[in-house]
């Protein structure tokens, strides 16, 4: 089992990308989560046609827009328990850059069943 934003679960995450729907949607997304056991973690994800090509810890210096949320919160959108936009309305997500890319028009992605069975899959794997 591999902890929420362990390298294992990085490692998880790059394994299951590739079956993912292609379709038209890319974006670059920072990512700054706080409350971790680690720290503050900082990752990004390249998305082109749909399909996640890379995943990478740090930050990324063209990146369409930053996204900061806490641990406990990440992981409640990850396994469904909240949505994003329920997340972004209620102050517990904040994006920075490009929101409506994000939370708009990666919609379309996020509903797509093999989106929601990796999110389900990494949700899982928790110890």
């Amino acid at each position: 089992m591999s902890v929420f934003l362990s390298d294992e679960w990085f490692k998880k995450l790059e394994n299951l990308a590739p079956e993912l729907v292609s379709n038209e949607f890319s974006i670059i997304s920072q990512y700054e989560i706080s409350g971790t056991e680690q720290g503050k973690i900082r990752f990004f994800i390249v998305i082109e046609s749909g399909q996640i090509k890379e995943v990478s810890k740090g930050k990324h210096q063209n990146a369409d827009c930053v996204v900061t949320v806490k641990s406990s919160e990440g992981l409640k959108i990850l396994s469904g328990e909240k949505s994003i936009l329920g997340a972004f309305m209620q102050g517990d997500l904040k994006v920075e850059g490009n929101y409506r890319k994000y939370l708009l028009e990666m919609q379309k992605l996020r509903i797509s069943e093999p989106w929601k069975e990796m999110c389900k899959s990494l949700s899982s794997s928790q110890d």
